[in-house]
């Protein structure tokens, strides 16, 4: 309810905005076909200020300071700045997203670009940001993501934001959670590297709750637990892991996921394994982070967020010298060798405010800056970067590759969660829950789910 909200409230100051400026300012934005191009390039010293979150200094467009990729970024500014005759800023402050939002409210814009989190989401259902779709080339998505990876950016009739697919790193923390696998820990239980159960399709329920009895020990008054997990997220792992997204788009209707044959037993198993069959070889906190007893040792496996191993945090990946990844194992229905994976909302996301000065000189600049790196033009590129430069094994960049390449929007903040919490977080009976939630999870399907695939159909086809 708060979440609607507090969409209602931002879609009615929207509106409040678009009636007192907006008249005006819909005569100012030029029409535009990204199909034709636009012949004269010379922006003739357009400043474009490209709002970034965060402290001033602590990232350059995203990118580490002082490493490989924030040399890249910045060269390439100075070649889209040349090549377009056009300066571009790189505006960084805590205060970002509240100045953009008062810049709506005001009708004078500080910002052309917007970089944003998960909350851009409500600016797209309120307008706050211009549709992209005739801006840029969005079907490209090799370059913008895939339009399950943007579903939450998706409402109505447009996308409103892209993320920058094509660059290392920055795009590969989007997806939710991963297997980390303390190694050294591996190593001295004498037990197989359990990257081979994935590389020769044993990866399953089963082997998992084999693996973690076998991890579980004690040294001491202490015990070394096989794996940690936070309930929530490990029930929602458990769904994706039997090839069941949260929602798929049907013939015109939204599939829930959770209320499936396949999810329903995923659900069951889910529970099953925590509460009976392996209940002793589980962490007892479940907390939603628990990176202090992975890294002191505490666990050999830890379910964490992908941005604990990539992007600009790495806390695991920087605290520890030989850390392995894996994806949650696989159930019977799911695809061999595809592993789901989902986002609560996009960590890294651009948008262009709807009252840019120029929208097509931001789209432009956007384009430009968000073409491939020259020493990273394709996927394996991508892989080996990650493989040396983040990972200790390139198995590992596989796999995250592999699982951000098939992220989805989970909906999570707009209730979808609640469900699966309440069966992650009990041992009520999976049908119970579902049928105590059904009326909700339909609300949630109506006024969610439905406007951003009908947005996909508009934006993307069929």
């Amino acid at each position: 309810m708060k979440t609607c909200i507090k969409i209602l409230c931002m879609l009615l100051i929207s509106v409040l905005v678009l009636t007192a400026c907006g008249g005006e300012l819909a005569e100012t934005i030029p029409e535009y076909n990204f199909e034709e191009g636009v012949s004269d390039t010379d922006l003739d010293g357009f400043k474009l200020v490209w709002g970034w979150g965060g402290t001033e200094g602590s990232s350059v467009f995203g990118f580490i300071p002082d490493t490989q990729l924030a040399d890249m970024v910045l060269e390439r500014r100075r070649e889209v700045e040349q090549k377009l005759n056009c300066k571009i800023e790189h505006a960084q402050s805590s205060n970002m997203m509240d100045n953009f939002r008062s810049g709506i409210l005001a009708g004078f814009q500080d910002y052309d670009i917007v970089s944003g989190g998960g909350a851009l989401r409500n600016d797209a259902r309120a307008r706050n940001l211009m549709g992209l779709s005739s801006l840029l080339d969005v079907k490209n998505t090799d370059k913008w993501g895939t339009p399950n990876m943007l579903l939450p950016m998706l409402w109505n009739d447009d996308l409103f934001g892209v993320v920058p697919f094509a660059w290392p790193d920055l795009v590969y923390r989007l997806s939710g959670h991963i297997l980390a696998v303390n190694e050294n820990l591996v190593v001295r239980l004498a037990q197989t590297d359990p990257r081979e159960f994935v590389e020769n399709g044993q990866w399953t329920w089963d082997k998992f709750e084999e693996v973690i009895q076998a991890y579980t020990f004690t040294e001491g008054e202490r015990t070394v637990y096989g794996v940690r997990v936070h309930l929530p997220y490990y029930a929602i792992d458990c769904l994706l892991s039997n090839g069941v997204a949260v929602s798929t788009y049907q013939n015109g209707e939204v599939v829930a996921g959770v209320y499936t044959e396949a999810g329903r037993e995923a659900m069951e198993r889910c529970q099953k394994m925590y509460y009976e069959t392996s209940h002793d070889y589980f962490h007892p906190y479940t907390d939603s982070v628990g990176d202090d007893e992975f890294v002191n040792g505490e666990c050999v496996m830890y379910l964490t967020w992908m941005n604990e191993l990539t992007g600009s945090t790495r806390w695991i990946m920087y605290n520890m010298d030989n850390v392995g990844v894996l994806p949650f194992p696989q159930g019977p229905k799911a695809t061999p060798g595809k592993y789901l994976s989902y986002n609560e909302g996009l960590l890294l996301c651009f948008g262009i405010p709807v009252n840019a000065r120029d929208p097509i000189a931001s789209a432009l600049i956007l384009s430009e800056m968000c073409e491939p790196f020259e020493a990273y033009k394709t996927k394996d590129d991508i892989i080996d970067y990650m493989a040396t430069q983040i990972f200790f094994d390139r198995r590992d960049a596989e796999i995250v590759v592999n699982e951000v390449t098939n992220t989805e929007y989970g909906f999570f903040d707009e209730g979808a969660r609640g469900v699966l919490e309440g069966i992650g977080n009990t041992q009520t009976p999976v049908s119970t829950v579902l049928e105590s939630n059904l009326s909700k999870y339909e609300t949630i399907v109506e006024e969610y789910m439905m406007p951003c695939y009908r947005a996909m159909d508009a934006v993307y086809g069929d």
